[in-house]
C-alpha cells in the first residue's frame, strides 16, 4: 500500500521468510521487537505523523529513536501484526519506514489490504507482485477489491504510480489524485471520466527497444575507393565537402579521397581547421564554408574529433536556425526527449572515415562539442546525428603513433565494457561487446608494437572499435565516459586516456550489489552488474572460481593491458598540479553528474561518489572501492 512512499508489504506465509531474507540482502534493516517499540514511538507522536522524519535517511530516523542502524541501509522495517489504526506502523509515513505484514493466504492479505487502505485512505495506489501470467484471477481479485485509482502489477510502486516508467500505457502525472474515494475531484487530469471512479490496472511492460547503424558500413582493409565510387555511380553526387584536422591534411591522408573524386569527376573542397577538442565555433566555420560550398556530400576523415566536428556542421548547415543549447539538452530517454532534432540527410550524405581505431564516432549517433566560452563538453546524441556510410579502411590507420593507438584502443575497451553494462544493453549489443573485447586485446599489443607491419592487426583492432560503437551507439555509455568528457574538459587529457584513468574505478562501482541507488530503466530490474563483468571475464578466458573472482581478474586483465600500451596508473601522472585539480573537483564532479552518458550507468552515483572516485584515481587508490 503507497502514497508518495511504501507504507506496508503484506506477504504470503509460505513465502514470508525469502521474501525477508532478499529484503536484507538489499540493505534493508529489520527491528527486533525492542527497536521496533522506539520507532514506532518516533514515527507517530499523539495520533499525528512526526514531521522530523519525512523525507529522511533511515538512519537519521533511526537515530531519532535512539536505534543505531549501518549508514547504508535502503530502508527500516518493523514486522508488526495489527492492521488497525491504533498500530504506528499502519498510518503514511512519508519516509523509508515500512511495516511488514505475514498474511496465512492471499485471501487473508487482501483483507489486510483492504483494512490498510480504509485507514490510511482511499484513492491512491496498491501494488501486487504475483505470477502474472498463471495468476490472473489473483489480479482480477485484488483489482475488484482495491479502492484505489493505481492498481500496479510486479512494478516498483512509488515510481511505478507516476507512470510512463515501467508501464508506457500508464499515463504520467506527479500530482496522484485518489479519486472521489480519496476525497479529490479527480484521479488524472480533468476530464468528465473523473465524475466516476476509475480503476487503471498496470502490469509491468517493456517498451519498444532498437539497434540502430549507418545504412552501409564497409570493411576490410583497402575498401575505401571501391566503396567511394558508389558516390558517382550510385548516388550521382556532385560536390563533395572533406572535413579533416591540419596534421592529416599537411601529411597526405585526404589525398586517396581526392584522387578518388578526382577520376569520379566531383568538384570538392577541404575545411581542415578542426581542432583536437572541436569547438563550436569551428563547426560554425565549417557550416558557413558549407553554405557557401553547397556540397551534396560530406565526407568527415579522421579520429572522434574530425567526425564529431563534421556531423555538427552537417547540422548546422541543413538547418541553420537551429539552437546548439536546444541539441544540448538532455534526456532520460532518447526516445522521448523534448527536443526533436531536424531530419538530416536532405541536403548532403554523410560519410565518415576513421583514421584511428577508438572512438567509434563512425557509427554513433553521437558527437561530443566544446563550448568554447565555458570549457564545457557536450555529448549530443540522437540517431539524425548517425553517418549514413562508414568506411573502415585499416590502411588510413596504418601509421598511427603509439600513443594514439594505445589511447584510441582503451577508449574502445571503455566502449565495450560500459555497452554490456548498461541498463540499456540488449542481446543484439552484448555481441557486438564481446567480440570487440576479445579482437582488442588480443591484437592491440602488436599494433601498438608495430602497427605500420601488422596489417592483420590493425584490421582486426579497426573492426572491434567499429563493433564497440555500435554497441554503445544502441545500448549507451556510463559514469566513466561522463567523468572522462569532463577531465578532458578541465584538464586537457586526452579522451582514451582519461577512460583508461577511471575504468577500474568504475568497475568496481558499478559491481556493488547493494548500491546507494540503481539506475532506472523498464528492462533494469534489479543489480546485477557484477555478474555481467563476470560474463566478460569468463568470455575472455580469464577465469575465476565465483563472480568476484573473475571481475578482479578482468580489472587486473584491464590494468595489464593499459600497461602494456603505456598508460599510466594515475591522473596525477597527467594532472601534476595536485592544487589545481583539488580546487577545480567540486566543479567537475557536478558536470560528470549532469553529463548525458550518466543515466544509462547500472548505478546511480551521487556527488560524493562521482568525487571519490575522482580522488581515488588521482592518488592512483584504485583498489579502492567507493
Amino acid at each position: 500500500m503507497i502514497c508518495a512512499s511504501e507504507q506496508s508489504v503484506i506477504v504470503e506465509k509460505k513465502i514470508y521468510s525469502k521474501v525477508k531474507k532478499e529484503f536484507k540482502a538489499r540493505g534493508c534493516y529489520f527491528l527486533n521487537e525492542e527497536e521496533t517499540e522506539k520507532v514506532r514511538k518516533t514515527i507517530i507522536i499523539n495520533g499525528a505523523l512526526n514531521a522530523k522524519i519525512v523525507g529522511q535517511k533511515p538512519v537519521t530516523i533511526a537515530a531519532l529513536a535512539g536505534v543505531t542502524i549501518p549508514e547504508e541501509t535502503k530502508v527500516l522495517i518493523g514486522e508488526v501484526e495489527s492492521v488497525d489504526i491504533s498500530e504506528e506502523f499502519a498510518h503514511e509515513k512519508l519516509s523509508p519506514v515500512l511495516a511488514m505484514y505475514k498474511a496465512e493466504d492471499f485471501e487473508d492479505a487482501i483483507a489486510k489490504a483492504e483494512h490498510l487502505i480504509a485507514d490510511g485512505g482511499y484513492g491512491h495506489t496498491s501494488s501486487l507482485y504475483v505470477d502474472a501470467v498463471n495468476e490472473r484471477a489473483k489480479i482480477d481479485e485484488f483489482a475488484s477489491r482495491m479502492k484505489t485509482c493505481r492498481i500496479l502489477v510486479n512494478t516498483p510502486s512509488s515510481q511505478g504510480g507516476i507512470g510512463d516508467l515501467y508501464n508506457f500505457k500508464l499515463t504520467p502525472s506527479l500530482t496522484l489524485g485518489c479519486g472521489s474515494w480519496g476525497g479529490n475531484s479527480v484521479s488524472e487530469n480533468v476530464g468528465c471520466k473523473h465524475l466516476i471512479n476509475i480503476k487503471t490496472v498496470a502490469e509491468r511492460r517493456e517498451n519498444m527497444l532498437w539497434f540502430r547503424a549507418p545504412e552501409k558500413v564497409y570493411i576490410k582493409r583497402g575498401c575505401m575507393p571501391v566503396a567511394l565510387q558508389e558516390l558517382k555511380d550510385v548516388m550521382g553526387k556532385k560536390r563533395a565537402f572533406i572535413v579533416t584536422d591540419s596534421f592529416l591534411y599537411k601529411n597526405g591522408y585526404t589525398k586517396p579521397i581526392t584522387d578518388k573524386l578526382d577520376e569520379m569527376g566531383i568538384t570538392y573542397t577541404t575545411f581542415a581547421d578542426v581542432e583536437p577538442d572541436p569547438s563550436l565555433i569551428s563547426a560554425q566555420k565549417g557550416a558557413e564554408a558549407m553554405r557557401k560550398f553547397e556540397p551534396d556530400c560530406i565526407i568527415a576523415l579522421g579520429g572522434g574529433s574530425a567526425m564529431d566536428a563534421g556531423k555538427i556542421m552537417w547540422v548546422l548547415y541543413e538547418h541553420p536556425e537551429v539552437d546548439f543549447q536546444d541539441m544540448a539538452m538532455r534526456f532520460c530517454d532518447i526516445r522521448k526527449r523534448v527536443y526533436t532534432f531536424p531530419k538530416m540527410g536532405e541536403k548532403a550524405y554523410f560519410i565518415a572515415i576513421p583514421t584511428s581505431s577508438g572512438t567509434g564516432s563512425e557509427v554513433t549517433p553521437f558527437a561530443v562539442i566544446t563550448d568554447q566560452n565555458t570549457g564545457v563538453k557536450y555529448p549530443l546524441a540522437d540517431y539524425q546525428l548517425m553517418p549514413k556510410m562508414a568506411i573502415v579502411d585499416a590502411n588510413n590507420m596504418m601509421s598511427g603513433p603509439k600513443g594514439l593507438t594505445a589511447a584510441s584502443g582503451i577508449d574502445a575497451v571503455s566502449h565495450a565494457l560500459e555497452a554490456y553494462a548498461s541498463m540499456m544493453a540488449t542481446d543484439f549489443t552484448d555481441g557486438l561487446a564481446l567480440r570487440s573485447l576479445k579482437l582488442i586485446f588480443e591484437y592491440l599489443p602488436a599494433c601498438y608494437d608495430n602497427g605500420m607491419n601488422e596489417p592483420v592487426a590493425r584490421e582486426k583492432v579497426a573492426h572491434a572499435a567499429t563493433m564497440a560503437g555500435m554497441a554503445f551507439a544502441n545500448a549507451f555509455l556510463g559514469v566513466c565516459h561522463s567523468m572522462a568528457h569532463k577531465l578532458g574538459a578541465f584538464h586537457h587529457v586526452p579522451h582514451g586516456i582519461a577512460n583508461a584513468l577511471m575504468l577500474e574505478q568504475v568497475i568496481r562501482f558499478n559491481s556493488a550489489e547493494v548500491p546507494a541507488k540503481m539506475g532506472t530503466f523498464p528492462q533494469y530490474d534489479h543489480p546485477h552488474t557484477l555478474a555481467r563483468y563476470a560474463e566478460v571475464a569468463r568470455y575472455l578466458g580469464l577465469g575465476g572460481k565465483n563472480d568476484t573472482e573473475s571481475v578482479e581478474n578482468l580489472i587486473k586483465a584491464v590494468n595489464d593491458l593499459k600497461a602494456r600500451v603505456g598508460i599510466k596508473s594515475s591522473i596525477k601522472d597527467y594532472v601534476p598540479d595536485e592544487e589545481d585539480f583539488l580546487n577545480r573537483l567540486d566543479a567537475m564532479t557536478e558536470q560528470a553528474f549532469d553529463d548525458q552518458c550518466t543515466g544509462a550507468n547500472p548505478r546511480y552515483p551521487l556527488f560524493k561518489e562521482i568525487k571519490q572516485m575522482y580522488l581515488n584515481a588521482y592518488y592512483g587508490n584504485n583498489s579502492e572501492t567507493v
